[in-house]
């Protein structure tokens, strides 16, 4: 049967020519509905890369006042290296860094280490994340006060999709100006 005799049967001929307006649209429409000639290509969704934390360093002991320890750390591979350093006493100020390489007691108080990162806030304990490569690093912790304490410094590796320990902090002009007597090196 004829589309034309199917119209002519159920509309006047005033509206045949809209209903097969309709029609063409409605048509046209469904078949953009499902049926494509060409394969759709699947969306590749990545899998997020496991979190893995790795403890480079921990390092408990005095700390002697005004005084800067060095603390080398390997790190083995790229990632996020969390930073941590606390003290007992809170009347005695604490800095928290870490440089690539080493840095000397001179070139310390004149702040001009290859800094990666600079903790001099009031805050305690000290806390601090930046991203780093595989290589030599130095993790300085400085007791600025003028009291003998005790205190811890770590720093764990970490890769994958780990949540963040902290925000990064800025390695841009430091803050402090206080200044050390003393450098010791510890060597695990």
């Amino acid at each position: 049967m004829k589309s034309s005799s199917v119209l002519s049967r159920r509309f006047p001929k005033s509206n045949r020519r809209m209903v097969r307006v309709v029609l063409s649209v409605v048509t046209v429409g469904h078949l953009g509905c499902g049926g494509s000639s060409s394969p759709s290509t699947p969306t590749a969704t990545s899998t997020p890369e496991p979190c893995s934390q790795s403890v480079l360093l921990q390092q408990s002991g005095v700390i002697t006042p005004s005084t800067l320890f060095s603390l080398p750390v390997t790190v083995p591979s790229a990632g996020r290296l969390d930073l941590t350093a606390d003290w007992t006493l809170a009347t005695n100020a604490v800095g928290l860094y870490l440089v690539q390489g080493a840095c000397t007691l001179d070139q310390f108080n004149a702040r001009t280490c290859n800094f990666l990162t600079r903790i001099e806030t009031t805050a305690k304990p000290k806390k601090g994340s930046v991203a780093v490569q595989a290589g030599s690093y130095s993790v300085l912790v400085a007791n600025f006060g003028s009291q003998q304490d005790s205190g811890i410094a770590q720093a764990v590796l970490s890769t994958g999709s780990c949540p963040a320990a902290s925000a990064a902090t800025s390695a841009g002009p430091a803050t402090s100006t206080e200044q050390v007597t003393q450098a010791l090196s510890f060597r695990p």
